[in-house]
């Protein structure tokens, strides 16, 4: 949660819905947890703050009743506990801004000492931005040991304002700040530092004459506000400009950068690819007014991470400023794909920005884009889930590129360049197995190399689990494991190695659509031989699932925008084998043999459909083994 008193009172949830709070009373109940947070406050006190001598009979159950109240609407599990010394109030470290604020301002102090002015700079101003009204806790009735704390954080926004006008001076940030100066001289006219500071920045900004009538004003508005003279720091900054001093002239600061190099390590077995190498360097070395982002998107397995990284790498001298990477782990077995705060704040942390606390999504966003502006680099955002991940974390500079793979197609991002990448030919990934396992082994059993190339049908992953396999046991022939693969119902649970697996991979996908896409991707498994020939048709798809022609292609649209599909032609999709045999396997978990029969018949009863096992079917009846082809075809025309 975002809990709020630099201002109104104000709690918002996670997702930035604000929460009622209710009375008044109740109010300055969380405002007093809030202002000592962490520390129990005797109940006993608290009647004394809400009520002082005039306390009702009542008034012990009406403080249960605000602190109950409180806990219900702040959510499960409660954040109010009471013990032996009081009540006490749990967050954690970023959830109040009076926290956030007091640790940015320490630390934009301790910079500005250190004579980092530009870090100093950053930190005092999220401090400040963190106020939202002139006091903390505006329109809220406190009693006096609350105004007395309240009072202390005001006084030490005063501190952190001071502060950060001095950053800024020492920054040679002297004319963007002259108006703000000025306002605040009218506002404090007394206030000599601030006068001080008004008569650098107009000598700095070449008004030598101006910034000794300050001079002027502040010797009259002393002497008839308070009767007294200028301070010793006003004048020795008067005599400072009457002598022209050249130290009063700024040093040119530069900032410190770093230069990120996050890239995972380039595969050395990778290959082929030419053609979509050859579209990406094009888009990522062109020159262009805005920021060009090109979105890899594919099935899981077929090898969008790696021929994103294996790019990155070739074009990587063309970003001398950094080489950014982030796994946003939607594609990740059992973990929760990134949040993209989280994701900014590493990314700031990246860039040399040691940003403290939870950030703020939009803050952090600004900062991020700030720090980009005018650099060279190049951003690699893997395994994202949907374009509201992507869209904040994106830089607005056009010296920045961004490659961004994913799942599903990323068709709302501005300006993208889509590459969708289909599996790998027979002959790419006979090369990447001998590259895996060695020529020579593929060499020494050539038919069996092909076999086991053909039955993880073109997909990258199945591949190198295949190759992984072998490779843990170099006397294992070829042979051996082309043969356990070619049992059906075992080839998935023949492929995984380690903490790889093709089920696995595939199970992300399932797990993300509706029950009623993910029946009737169950249902497809029923047709046979979907991964070649004419494909699966509507109208065959509507009869399985019972569905209406219309319904029918909005899902197997959304089947294929899931890359459970491929769309192959108008009314036409297609099923990766591994993905056929994966589906037939959640039909035999989840749906009952009369409901798979049932499908069959319907499906047998309205349109023509070809047998599970075809050159089998075909075979025993002693016809070629592609005559089912020939049938499916005739029958279309």
């Amino acid at each position: 949660m975002d809990f709020k008193i630099l201002g109104p009172i104000e709690v918002r949830t996670s997702l930035g819905r604000p929460i009622a709070l209710g009375r008044r009373k109740q109010r300055v109940v969380l405002a007093a947890l809030l202002l000592n947070t962490g520390k129990a406050i005797p109940s006993r006190r608290m009647l004394d703050w809400l009520w002082g001598e005039r306390a009702p009979a009542t008034a012990e159950s009406n403080l249960y009743t605000y602190i109950s109240a409180l806990r219900k609407v702040l959510g499960s599990p409660s954040r109010i506990e009471a013990g032996s010394n009081g009540y006490v109030l749990r967050v954690t470290p970023g959830e109040v801004d009076v926290t956030l604020f007091e640790d940015l301002a320490a630390e934009g102090q301790r910079a500005l000492s250190a004579g980092r002015h530009d870090v100093a700079l950053e930190r005092l101003t999220r401090a400040l931005g963190l106020w939202r009204g002139e006091s903390v806790l505006e329109e809220l009735p406190l009693p006096t040991p609350l105004r007395c704390e309240a009072a202390r954080l005001e006084r030490l926004r005063a501190t952190v304002m001071d502060a950060s006008l001095e950053a800024r001076l020492a920054l040679g940030r002297h004319g963007e700040m002259l108006a703000d100066l000025e306002a605040l001289t009218l506002k404090d006219p007394l206030n000599e530092r601030l006068r001080a500071q008004l008569m650098l920045a107009l000598y700095r900004s070449g008004r030598r004459a101006d910034a000794l009538t300050i001079y002027q004003e502040a010797r009259m508005t002393l002497a008839a506000e308070v009767g007294i003279d200028p301070g010793p720091d006003l004048v020795r900054m008067h005599q400072r400009i009457l002598a022209d001093d050249p130290t009063l002239t700024p040093l040119r600061v530069v900032a410190a950068r770093r230069t990120p190099a996050e890239l995972p390590i380039d595969s050395a077995a990778f290959t082929g690819r030419a053609t979509e190498i050859a579209r990406l360097r094009t888009m990522l070395t062109s020159t262009s007014d805005t920021t060009a982002i090109s979105a890899i998107t594919g099935a899981a397995g077929v090898g969008k991470s790696a021929l994103a990284v294996h790019v990155a790498h070739q074009v990587a001298a063309r970003f001398p400023d950094g080489r950014l990477y982030v796994d946003l782990h939607d594609s990740t077995p059992g973990v929760a794909p990134l949040n993209p705060a989280d994701v900014l704040a590493r990314l700031l942390r990246s860039l040399g920005d040691d940003t403290a606390g939870r950030p703020d999504l939009d803050e952090a966003a600004g900062r991020f884009r700030s720090l980009t502006e005018g650099r060279r680099l190049l951003l690699l955002l893997d395994n994202a889930r949907d374009a509201a991940q992507v869209r904040p974390l994106l830089p607005a500079s056009p010296t920045c590129r961004v490659l961004v793979t994913a799942r599903r197609m990323l068709t709302s991002l501005d300006a993208a360049s889509h590459f969708r990448l289909g599996v790998m030919a027979d002959d790419e990934t006979t090369t990447l197995l001998g590259r895996l396992i060695g020529e020579e082994r593929v060499a020494a059993e050539q038919r069996a190399a092909r076999a086991i190339v053909r039955l993880c049908a073109g997909l990258p992953l199945a591949i190198r689990i295949a190759a992984a396999r072998l490779i843990a046991r170099p006397g294992l022939p070829l042979r051996a494991l082309a043969d356990r693969l070619a049992v059906e119902d075992h080839r998935l649970s023949e492929l995984q190695a380690d903490d790889q697996a093709v089920r696995a991979y595939f199970m992300m996908s399932y797990r993300s659509l509706d029950a009623e896409s993910s029946r009737m991707f169950r249902l497809l498994s029923l047709l046979g031989g979907t991964g070649t020939g004419a494909g699966i048709s509507v109208a065959a798809a509507a009869a399985l699932a019972d569905r209406p022609k219309p319904r029918t292609a909005d899902l197997l649209d959304h089947l294929a925008e899931a890359q459970l599909l491929d769309a192959c032609g108008h009314d036409r999709y297609r099923m990766h084998d591994l993905l056929r045999l994966f589906s037939r396997e959640r039909a035999r978990e989840e749906d009952t043999e009369e409901d798979q029969a049932q499908a069959v018949r319907r499906a047998r009863r309205d349109v023509w459909m070809p047998p599970a096992q075809p050159a089998t079917y075909m075979t025993a009846r002693g016809l070629p083994p592609r005559t089912w082809e020939i049938i499916h075809v005739h029958r279309e025309i």
